[in-house]
């Protein structure tokens, strides 16, 4: 059974589901705490299967980010895709794939991973607190997606109303007092941290600055006695991130409608 929340003792079930996958369970629960139940630009589901939580989502902007048992019943969330008419699902790869199966769309695949790498003890200089526009700005050099489904109003808005309640972190690169590089701790739990909009424009590439944007945001995590975890966008990125000391630990999907 799927329900909307709209009370708030639903929320211990709620945080209970986003357990089941740390990266967009920790991405559901940044957005609950950033909005609260009341705004209605966000609205919150909760599955459940004879009284017990199997899936906790957030839909915004007609995107649906799920954390779900990989096992659990799709069918009531392929309902909620239908009716709100939905334009992209995130979720893990076994729910991702029988959503497909139920829905039809394009889907794409990489890795979860986690952090398995020891401490860092270099100090990062060059790394202060971002700007919003300077690192829009970077993102949309180094990445198609920024330039052809984001636009910074919208973009910056969400990552406003979570910087404003301290439930994120932004950072920026500078070389030459050139801002190149950014990276986000875009949301967390309370066991993990999670690295986003990693980047670099494309032509200081080839230096070593995204790894080292995602050391400095790996610290920052570990420091807080969390663990680091991210999403690759695509497998080459994977190994990428294991040369900074992250392991695959499954696999995430996006459906596209």
């Amino acid at each position: 059974m799927l329900t909307k929340l709209t009370d708030y003792h639903q929320v211990p079930a709620f945080i209970h589901a986003c357990g089941f996958e740390r990266v967009f369970g920790s991405k559901a629960l940044t957005a609950l705490r950033a909005y609260g139940l009341e705004d209605d630009r966000v609205r919150f589901y909760l599955c459940e299967e004879n009284g017990v939580p199997t899936a906790a989502m957030y839909l915004m902007g007609g995107v649906l980010v799920v954390s779900a048992r990989p096992a659990a019943d799709p069918a009531p969330v392929a309902e909620l895709v239908r009716r709100e008419s939905v334009g992209e699902v995130d979720t893990n790869w076994d729910q991702c794939a029988a959503l497909q199966a139920l829905l039809g769309g394009t889907t794409e695949s990489s890795y979860y991973m986690v952090y398995r790498g020891g401490a860092i003890n270099e100090s990062f200089p060059d790394i202060g607190p971002g700007s919003l526009e300077a690192s829009f700005a970077v993102l949309q050099r180094s990445h198609e997606y920024y330039r052809t489904h984001l636009r910074f109003d919208a973009w910056s808005a969400d990552l406003r109303q979570k910087l404003d309640r301290g439930l994120m972190e932004l950072y920026q690169l500078e070389v030459g007092g050139e801002v190149v590089g950014t990276g986000c701790i875009g949301s967390e739990d309370d066991e993990s941290g999670v690295l986003v909009a990693v980047a670099v424009v494309p032509e200081f590439r080839h230096r070593g600055l995204g790894s080292r944007i995602s050391r400095f945001l790996v610290k920052r995590i570990l420091e807080k006695g969390k663990t680091p975890r991210l999403i690759s966008g695509y497998d080459e990125v994977a190994e990428l991130y294991r040369q900074v000391g992250f392991e695959p630990c499954g696999r995430w999907g996006e459906l596209y409608l």
